[in-house]
């Protein structure tokens, strides 16, 4: 039961942070953006937690990001391009003259608190970590956590070849925002046959019908899920689906155990000095 309870936790609320929430899900809702987007608030944390640690530049940015997720420069551009559109990056002159100083704006650290609150929530029901009160409202604990969050080369290759039915909808524009919906209707009814709407789903999580379609058919394509009824107003969840979905929340989960504890302790280390 405590499985069940910490998974309805976590997908009410990590559909809740994407749903109509407008360009902001093009930061964030494919893994490469949601890397970039993590890299960028971890350098930046780092900082506030020594000052003598680098700040963070598109240089930067770009080579963490080509190390640990195999993700070009050239679209770790484009992608502090729309984060300063959106208002999450903000720059300011750097000693050297050929670089600018990119820092997060105070949006984009309650975003990125928001989404680390909605990651932690559910370690309580697991018996995992408990969030206290201070934690749960003070942001410099989410940096904290940035601080402690451990990185792998070339994470997205090794995603991929460890959860390839998630990665599929990880990889792809609304596909991580279309398997929470998927989700959230299985777990209200208990039945893995879903009522699904291309349309009100696009409109939503800001992508275009052609991209729910094409997520459709390659899942389809995939035996994750079934067309139930035409125009897949009615949708089968495949039992590997949902057992793919339990085998990684499961292994996150305790991931974010283990770095939520470092980041605790950090934290408090940091305000004693």
């Amino acid at each position: 039961m405590e499985f069940d309870e910490a998974r309805a936790v976590f997908i009410e609320g990590a559909s809740a942070l994407l749903r109509d929430a407008g360009l902001l899900n093009k930061a964030i809702s494919t893994l490469p953006r949601h890397l970039i987007f993590g890299f960028a608030v971890r350098v930046y944390a780092q900082h506030v937690f020594d000052p003598s640690a680098p700040e963070l530049t598109l240089t930067r940015l770009q080579k963490l990001s080509g190390d640990h997720g195999g993700i070009s420069a050239g679209r770790v551009s484009a992608q502090v391009h729309l984060l300063r559109k959106l208002n999450l990056l903000t720059t300011r002159p750097a000693s050297d003259r050929r670089q600018r100083i990119l820092e997060p704006t105070e949006k984009m650290l309650i975003e990125d608190h928001r989404w680390l609150m909605s990651r932690f929530e559910p370690l309580g029901p697991l018996g995992l970590f408990h969030l206290t009160e201070e934690e749960r409202t003070t942001p410099e604990f989410a940096l904290a956590f940035r601080v402690a969050w451990t990185t792998r080369t070339d994470q997205i290759a090794a995603f991929i070849e460890r959860y390839p039915s998630i990665a599929f909808f990880f990889m792809r524009d609304g596909g991580y925002s279309m398997l929470l919906e998927l989700l959230r209707e299985w777990q209200k009814t208990g039945s893995t046959r879903v009522a699904f709407d291309v349309m009100a789903t696009a409109s939503a999580f800001s992508v275009s019908k052609s991209q729910i379609w094409n997520l459709l058919h390659g899942a389809q394509a995939l035996g994750l899920i079934s067309a139930e009824a035409p125009a897949w107003r009615s949708i089968i969840l495949k039992e590997k689906l949902l057992a793919d979905f339990d085998v990684w929340f499961n292994d996150i989960m305790q991931g974010f155990a283990i770095m939520a504890t470092r980041a605790r302790v950090l934290w408090l280390d940091h305000r004693q000095k």
